[in-house]
Parts: C-alpha cells; sequence; structure tokens
C-alpha cells in the first residue's frame, strides 16, 4: 500500500486574523470610578482627563451610536491638543505585518497631520512636548489616504510593520506646527478630528492572539479611572515612570496536514480500519511532541450520489478520525464534512474520485 507523507503547510485553511484592540468601535461605555456614569469608552483614555470627548449621536457616528473627538488646535490656546490612547491585548511580533483600519471625518484642513503613534510605554505618562513627538505613521503616508478637503467620514489603511515593543496605540495631531486663530465654525474653539471603527490585525491569517489575551482584557478594561483619579495617576508616573509589564507577543502557527484517503475506509462507511489506525496511531505520536493549538478535521466525498448524503458521510467520516485523535490530545478538536465542494481532482474519472474522497487533518501548532 502506498505510503502516505507527513506534509508541511502554511495554508490559512481555519485560523483567522484576530483584532489586537478592544471596543473598536467605541461601543462600550466605560463606567467612570469617581462619578459611576458613563463617561468614556471602555478600554480608551484620553489625555485630557475632564474633557468631553465621547460623543453619542448615531445620526453623526460612522457606524452605532459612539464616537471619539479629538482636538488638534486651539483658537486663542497655544498647542492645546488631546490624543486618546489605549493598550493592544498582544504585543507586536518583530518583523510582521498589521493592517490597522479606522474612520475619520474633520471639518477642518488638518488630517495630513494626524497620526498614529505606537509605543512600548503608556503615552498617558509621556514628557516629552506633544509637537515633538515623531508618530509611526501620520495619515498622509498611508496607503489608503484620507482627503483633507472631504468633510465626510474617511476610511484610512496603514499596513505597519512591527519593530518589537508595540504595547500602546495612540491617535492624535502630531504636526510640528500649531493650530490657532478662527476656527470657521460658529462659536467653536477646538479644531476636532473625529474617529470610529478602528481595528489591528495581523495580515498573516496564521497569526492569533496571545494566550493570555482574555487576562488582558479584563485588566484594559478594569481600568476605569478618568477625571480627578486619572490626572493624579499622570502627574505620579510622569515624575515617576512605572515598571512596564509588556504582554506577550502574537501566537503565529504552523501546520501539520495529513490526508487519509478513501482505501482507509469500507465502501460508504465512516468505520476506519486497521491500516487507518496504524496511519492513525503514527500521527497521534507526532502530535505527543508539538505544542497544539488547534485541531480541523475535514472530510470529502467526489460527486457521485446526493449532495446530501455526501455531507452526512463526509462529517461522519471526519468526526471519527476525530474521535480516534482526541484520544491523544486535550487540544479542541473540529470536525466538519463538506461532502463534495472541495475537488482535488477530475470527478469525471474513477481515479479522480477516489482522489477526492479523503480525510484532511490541519494541526495548528504554535510558534512563540
Amino acid at each position: 500500500m502506498r505510503q502516505l507523507a507527513l506534509l508541511f503547510t502554511l495554508l490559512p485553511f481555519w485560523s483567522a486574523a484576530q483584532n489586537l484592540l478592544v471596543n473598536g468601535g467605541f461601543e462600550e461605555e466605560n463606567i467612570c470610578t469617581e462619578y459611576r456614569i458613563n463617561c468614556a469608552p471602555e478600554g480608551w483614555i484620553y489625555t485630557v482627563p475632564s474633557f468631553i470627548y465621547y460623543f453619542k449621536d448615531p445620526a453623526l457616528a460612522h457606524s452605532g451610536q459612539y464616537f471619539v473627538a479629538l482636538v488638534a488646535g486651539h483658537a486663542k490656546k497655544p498647542y492645546y491638543r488631546t490624543f486618546v490612547r489605549s493598550r493592544l491585548l498582544c504585543r507586536l511580533r518583530k518583523g510582521k505585518e498589521y493592517r490597522l483600519e479606522f474612520f475619520v471625518r474633520s471639518p477642518h484642513r488638518i488630517l495630513d497631520s494626524v497620526g498614529v503613534y505606537f509605543s512600548g510605554d503608556d503615552f498617558l505618562f509621556e514628557k516629552r512636548r506633544y509637537q515633538d513627538i515623531r508618530p509611526s505613521v501620520f495619515l498622509s503616508e498611508a496607503e489608503q489616504r484620507p482627503r483633507i478637503a472631504d468633510t465626510n467620514w474617511q476610511k484610512v489603511v496603514i499596513n505597519y510593520r512591527a519593530n518589537g515593543d508595540e504595547s500602546f496605540i495612540t491617535l492624535g495631531m502630531f504636526g510640528r506646527r500649531d493650530i490657532t486663530g478662527p476656527t470657521g465654525i460658529s462659536r467653536e474653539s477646538n479644531y476636532f478630528v473625529r474617529f470610529d471603527d478602528i481595528s489591528l490585525v495581523p495580515t498573516d491569517p496564521n497569526e492569533i492572539l496571545c494566550l493570555d489575551w482574555m487576562k488582558n482584557r479584563e485588566e484594559i478594561y478594569a481600568q476605569n479611572e478618568r477625571h480627578e483619579h486619572q490626572m493624579r495617576l499622570m502627574k505620579f508616573f510622569r515624575t515617576n515612570p512605572p515598571r512596564t509589564v509588556p504582554p506577550k507577543t502574537t501566537v503565529v502557527l504552523k501546520i501539520d496536514t495529513l490526508v487519509v484517503p478513501d482505501v482507509f475506509f469500507a465502501t460508504n462507511s465512516f468505520v476506519i480500519n486497521k491500516n487507518a489506525v496504524r496511519l492513525l496511531d503514527s500521527f497521534r505520536k507526532r502530535m505527543a511532541t508539538l505544542e497544539i493549538d488547534s485541531v480541523v478535521v475535514l472530510g470529502h466525498t467526489d460527486a457521485t450520489g446526493a449532495d446530501a448524503w455526501n455531507r452526512e458521510l463526509s462529517w461522519r467520516r471526519a468526526n471519527s478520525v476525530g474521535a480516534y485523535l482526541q484520544e491523544a490530545t486535550t487540544s479542541p478538536i473540529v470536525t466538519r464534512g463538506m461532502g463534495s465542494q472541495r475537488p482535488v481532482a477530475d470527478n469525471r474519472s474513477a481515479r479522480g474520485r477516489q482522489l477526492n474522497r479523503r480525510v484532511e487533518i490541519f494541526i495548528y501548532k504554535r510558534n512563540d
């Protein structure tokens, strides 16, 4: 009987890229420690604690009900600016690329000086003057950049390559020049920029969140101090910098793949035979040496017969293989019956139909 080789591949078959930012639509409300009211979005903190920047207005929001606004300048206050920052669920992996997307709008021609700043330390405790900080990227440098004369919501897309120490993200006005004088809007002293619907995901679909992301999310949401409490913390830590404990980096999954052909099952049966048991036993020994994140087992048939029966048979075969492998691992195993939806050969020939009748096993391994 033909020996089957263990294949190694990087096909993005099952694992999906995941957002590294919490509450990117700003729809979840924070209840502040001092006044017990919903005065801010969960997970995002403003650099001016007393400023009201969190707006509930479905007519003005890009989607949902909420959005945030930042001050890029002031008619009378020199270099008056506000920023909003959030912690990342996981630290970015050095050399890997991430896709940052959000929507922005402003009634003023200032979007070319607005930027995004990734940092290892908390921007809330930054000592430098804001106009002296160079952001990681200006919106004018984005792959999909906003038109500064357009006052509608505009999508921004930034492909960012990490240096490996990014734990925080900050949005705001980073231009060196100041904006003062009349805003052109009646009774308005601030030059505003609005943000909504922000996401940060790895471009590699096999890169997933770090193993402690849920714990990190709870800690981010538990930071409820705003107003006076936040001001005291900022004042103290600007002169007594806290020891930063960076989160773990994201996890890159590698995939081992094994194909179990039709000959390891009886005709129209989902019971595995002795040859299949020997093959799967060898594969289970291989699994015991790996740090496994998850396992996906997909069953396939040829195009002969009714679709409903093909889906049922393919699922039962996948389930038989998955159940046998589950005895050797505590990692979750997902089984799916694909029927004849994913042929690998021509169903018009006997050889092609035999190749299409198969069970595929995908082992997603952690690579820290």
